[in-house]
């Protein structure tokens, strides 16, 4: 019997959301551009039992610890999947449901309150997980860091 994809919703802060395609991530960390595209990812930050959850999951995603001892776990979509429902950019959306528009609403901004939906799906080799949704329930604004610096002055 085939194992099909489970979903997770996870409620918390998130970092670095570049679930956009104006802020998506383009390359790697070495400068090499992707060869699906972009990638669609979000950190979150999770608590005991979302951490848990992930690991019974059975993701492969790790996690690290943050230097203030936060568990943030990295959940990425790539935008060319192997079939056109695995790839693009998540849906995005409001507290109320309604679709976040970029040009309007902007960026969000790092301990914005979300509901991150992932799935976990079976793979040949490990289990393999991706970025679903994004409801943004408390929005904080972006802050560049040019515009941190000048508040800080």
């Amino acid at each position: 019997m085939k194992t099909k994809a489970k979903h997770y919703t996870f409620r918390g802060p998130i970092r670095w959301a570049k679930v956009f395609d104006e802020n998506k991530e383009t390359h790697d960390w070495q400068g090499q551009a992707h060869a699906f595209g972009g990638l669609f990812k979000i950190d979150m930050i999770l608590d005991k039992e979302q951490r848990k959850t992930l690991k019974e999951s059975g993701s492969a995603i790790k996690g690290k610890f943050d230097d203030d001892g936060n568990f943030i776990a990295t959940f990425k979509r790539k935008e060319v999947g192997p079939f056109v429902e695995a790839g693009g950019a998540p849906k995005v959306t409001k507290a109320d449901g309604t679709v976040w528009d970029y040009d309007i609403d902007g960026t969000i901004g790092n301990d914005s309150i979300a509901e991150v939906t992932f799935e976990v799906y079976p793979t040949k080799m490990a289990p393999g997980t991706r970025l679903m949704y994004v409801k943004v329930i408390e929005h904080k604004p972006y802050v560049s860091p040019e515009e941190a610096d000048e508040e800080a002055a």
